[in-house]
């Protein structure tokens, strides 16, 4: 019977995977830590408001003897203080390091991103778990993600004993998603383009997610695994499935506004002009040795992932 701590354990991802862990009777109790309370309740749940780089998550973790820890608290929306954004996401995660060295657990697992290989013009068609990240300096939510898998580098490196799991999930999107990612498609009138390029992009379900990150705590599984949606859909099949057109832009013209109307707090506009790489540049991830690995694959395609968030939010499908 295990104890398991769970940081970010009120976010989208957090909120499925506590359904899953309620449900497995090796898990004794789960100890829940968010700033803000979850809203799915468990009888194993064990919630305490804090922040995740509170220095009392490592006495939290001794006290309750945590043997397993599941690190999920990051920031997703771009915050305009970037330096509080990289606090949170990078020393977060360093503080989470801390505590898990500190009270014995003998399993890590933390999520990252597909963002942390970057949204970089000379990226293969497929990047497999064994690729390294690379850090893409103009978007921070991407920078952290890589950073972060360094200082895991670097905790598995001192800690040869402690069985230590990433995953990175590509656009997670489903029924209770609500970030500037799925209000990016729902809010703009239309969906910008930069210079006519359209490549292939993934997202995947929130189940789909917490199942992948489930069965790794369930395996005690250790190494890199991806959680991605099957197949892959382009923003002109997006625009067309959400009733939009899209307008191209120049880069010379699209960056710099962009980076204007996030410095002027414009609205719906929901991060600075990086962002604008991931729908410019192919980042897609292959997930074929974590099906082999895990013995699992996602339920729902991007298309099908895409379509349930348009649904779910009254916009009518087309095409």
């Amino acid at each position: 019977m295990a104890v398991v701590a769970v940081t970010g354990c009120s976010g989208y991802i957090g909120s499925r995977l506590l359904r899953f862990m309620e449900e497995d009777d090796r898990i004794s109790r789960i100890i829940g830590i968010d700033v803000k309370a979850p809203a799915f309740t468990s009888r194993k749940l064990e919630f305490h408001r804090l922040d995740v780089r509170n220095r009392g998550v490592t006495e939290l973790f001794r006290k309750e003897s945590v043997e397993k820890v599941v690190h999920l608290a990051f920031i997703v929306d771009p915050l305009h203080d970037t330096k509080l954004m990289h606090d949170i996401d990078v020393g977060g995660c360093r503080n989470v390091l801390t505590a898990t060295s500190e009270c014995g657990a003998g399993h890590l697992v933390v999520a990252s991103s597909t963002s942390a290989f970057g949204a970089l013009p000379d990226n293969p068609e497929w990047l497999s778990e064994a690729h390294p990240p690379r850090r893409q300096d103009n978007f921070l939510y991407a920078s952290d993600k890589c950073e972060a898998e360094v200082l895991l580098g670097e905790f598995i490196s001192a800690h040869p004993k402690v069985k230590v799991a990433v995953v990175r999930p590509c656009i997670v999107f489903g029924p209770n998603v609500d970030n500037y990612l799925s209000r990016f498609i729902l809010r703009l009138p239309f969906i910008p383009g930069v210079g006519g390029a359209r490549p292939e992009m993934q997202f995947v379900h929130e189940d789909d997610v917490a199942r992948v990150f489930y069965r790794v705590i369930e395996e005690e599984a250790e190494g890199f695994f991806h959680a991605v949606g099957a197949g892959t859909i382009n923003s002109g099949e997006i625009a067309r499935m959400a009733g939009k057109r899209i307008i191209d832009l120049p880069a010379w013209l699209i960056y710099p506004s962009v980076d204007l109307l996030w410095k002027l707090h414009a609205p719906r506009i929901g991060g600075p002009s990086g962002m604008l790489d991931f729908i410019r540049y192919r980042w897609t991830a292959s997930d074929d040795a974590t099906r082999e690995r895990l013995g699992i694959g996602p339920n729902r395609s991007s298309e099908e992932v895409v379509r349930i968030m348009l649904e779910t939010h009254g916009k009518a499908i087309k095409g």
